[in-house]
């Protein structure tokens, strides 16, 4: 019998290596700074522990053959890390951390959050003693008390269960989604090539044999060991990958272009590589865009507040590439629909092959969502603002999951598109009352506004793994609620323990604390100065929407066509500003590759950008862990 990939020592292994990916993550992004793993589509703790995963079965196939792990199980393990450490990024399980208790703690006269929205905070959600969370804030003492594990114990409760009914409704949807992506359309899933790759050990065809891979990985590696030392020692001379402040204008119009930097980060190279050309054009030519949207703005003398509406358009069209998405899924659709309720039609889907039948997919979304919905009734929302709310958090989950497995790009931020900026912008704040707005507040954990690590994408990229029977797919549903378990215990516990013992006003707290803020103080205003329908914004959104349509239907009138919406909605934001300059050399590297040797010297290329991502992720991380084991601050390869 051919091995299922999901056995119970793969889950048994990737459920006990969450722990210290979830330690190193937090120690990285809260308590050191600098480094900031869940930034990153392919999040590089998660590839740094696979090598040696890897490396150690290697070991154990030369000794012990039959003792070694499959190409299934160590699949199955890359997907469980994966999926747990997504759930404990900054935009996170850290903010919810701070969620919990910040709404008290940094109440004060003068900001007036008790009388402002404390009456609608739910005690079950919060942790309303001062007593017990003074010491996450002020740090100097330890967690490790039966007093604080008590009182943290059914706020953590609650969430994790809230986060696993999520988990599992994400699951749901992606089980509809997948033939329709993985088979039919074949996109590409760039982010995990290289996981995937890796996972096949010494088999003949690895990248692990390739000279090409470990030119690329030492080139990497190198850079970043000169730039460690470098960093320890300033004498020695760095090389200049990080972000260097060259495009700075102190003249109008230019000096709208603001914040333009340059970098040459190794792992850039490589992902830009494995992008679509098309993809990776639009986004760095929509980079640009932006940037000369903004100098016509302060050229025209535009003093519009908030021009030139990024997050508006963004929002319009991620809203079309759904719309668009479901449109041309719609035989997929239909299939599904036939197949749920056992129509014997030839347009029916075989659902045998998938995660679970289509009536338990659809029926579990359905008891997944009215789940969320009487969680988010027992908090103080609505019953039409909770389905509104989520309805729209699954569809941009959808898109995002879309994103990442279309374009494959090394970031993606998506900031003030979610489902709370899209409501209020509709109906304004007033009409949604006080309760439904603190409830938002409470959500805003959802990955934050920025969508960053999103355990949706993670989900379908491990489906995508597990193309070709790698992993049997009707056990996968253990692997996602146990990761995902895993994730949300082992980030609660490692940030409760650091809180305490270093302060998240003192030592610790990094952004997630600010995220956490930064929600009460936007409820505060919302309370205390209530909005009205943003007839701009709707605007802007639908500008956005009928533009995506637009380039869509270019796309599928002309082949050549190289812009895609896709660029557009995902390089108006922070990240995109860092990692820009990396796409447009990947892609001009690329294109002269492509044109002058063809799909054979692209495929003889590809191993060794592979290698630059394996050789700044390897590097980085020794150095990251070497910080750790020495309590310092040491050179951080990102950001």
């Amino acid at each position: 019998m051919k091995n299922p990939g999901i056995t119970w020592r793969s889950l048994l292994i990737g459920a006990l290596l969450i722990p210290p990916n979830a330690y190193w993550i937090i120690q990285l992004e809260l308590v050191w700074g600098g480094t900031y793993p869940s930034v990153i589509t392919l999040l590089f703790n998660v590839v740094f522990t696979l090598f040696f995963v890897i490396a150690i079965n290697l070991l154990v196939k030369r000794f012990s053959p039959k003792s070694a792990l499959s190409y299934g199980e160590i699949l199955t393990i890359y997907i469980m890390m994966a999926v747990g450490i997504s759930l404990c990024g900054c935009d996170v399980v850290q903010t919810l951390v701070h969620i919990v208790s910040s709404p008290y703690w940094f109440a004060t006269p003068e900001n007036e959050w008790a009388d402002t929205f404390h009456s609608h905070l739910p005690e079950l959600f919060t942790l309303s003693d001062r007593s017990i969370y003074r010491g996450f804030f002020e740090g100097g003492t330890t967690f490790w008390q039966l007093e604080y594990i008590r009182a943290w114990l059914t706020p953590m409760a609650v969430w994790t269960a809230f986060a696993l009914v999520l988990l599992f409704t994400m699951l749901c949807i992606n089980t509809v989604l997948r033939k329709q992506w993985v088979e039919r359309e074949r996109l590409t899933y760039p982010i995990v090539r290289l996981p995937g790759e890796m996972a096949k050990g010494d088999d003949r065809g690895s990248i692990l044999r390739s000279k090409a891979m470990w030119i690329g990985f030492a080139i990497a590696a190198g850079i970043n060991l000169i730039n460690g030392f470098s960093f320890l020692y300033p004498a020695i001379p760095h090389i200049p990958v990080k972000h260097q402040w060259v495009f700075r204008f102190a003249d109008r119009p230019w000096n709208a272009v603001g914040w333009m930097p340059v970098s040459f980060y190794p792992f850039a190279l490589g992902i830009g590589f494995l992008m679509p050309l098309d993809l990776s054009f639009s986004c760095w030519f929509f980079y640009l865009l932006w940037k000369a949207e903004r100098v016509m703005g302060s050229a025209l003398g535009l003093n519009l507040q908030g021009y030139p509406f990024t997050s508006e358009q963004a929002t319009g069209v991620w809203i079309g590439i759904f719309a668009f998405t479901i449109w041309i899924s719609r035989k997929h659709f239909k299939g599904v629909f036939l197949t749920m309720f056992g129509k014997n039609n030839e347009d029916a889907e075989d659902d045998e092959n998938e995660v679970m039948p289509y009536r338990i997919a659809m029926l579990g979304f359905l008891f997944g969502l009215t789940v969320i919905i009487l969680f988010c009734m027992q908090m103080g929302m609505s019953i039409w603002m909770a389905l509104s709310y989520f309805l729209i958090y699954f569809a941009l989950g959808a898109m995002i999951t879309r994103i990442r497995a279309e374009l494959g790009p090394p970031v993606h931020d998506l900031y003030g598109v979610g489902p709370d900026y899209v409501i209020t912008r509709i109906t304004g704040t007033r009409r949604l009352g006080e309760r439904n707005l603190t409830v938002m507040a409470l959500l805003y954990w959802l990955n934050r506004e920025s969508y960053r690590s999103f355990p949706m994408a993670h989900q379908m990229e491990g489906l995508k793994l597990a193309e070709g029977g790698a992993i049997r797919l009707r056990r996968y549903t253990a692997v996602i609620m146990l990761a995902g378990f895993m994730g949300m215990i082992s980030c609660f516990w490692v940030v409760l323990h650091f809180g305490y013992k270093l302060g998240s006003e003192v030592r610790f707290g990094g952004p997630a604390r600010w995220f956490a803020t930064e929600g009460f103080r936007r409820l505060s205003s919302w309370m205390v100065y209530p909005q009205q329908t943003d007839y701009i914004g709707i605007g802007m959104m639908s500008f956005g929407f009928v533009f995506s349509l637009a380039l869509l239907i270019m796309r599928m009138r002309f082949f050549w066509w190289p812009l895609h919406p896709i660029g557009y909605s995902i390089s108006y934001w922070w990240a995109m500003n860092l990692l820009w300059f990396p796409i447009l050399i990947s892609f001009v590297a690329k294109t002269i590759i492509l044109k002058y040797g063809g799909l054979n010297q692209y495929r003889k290329a590809m191993p060794f950008f592979l290698g630059l991502i394996l050789g700044e992720y390897m590097m980085g991380g020794v150095w990251n862990i070497l910080g750790i084991i020495l309590s310092r601050r040491m050179y951080a390869f990102w950001i």
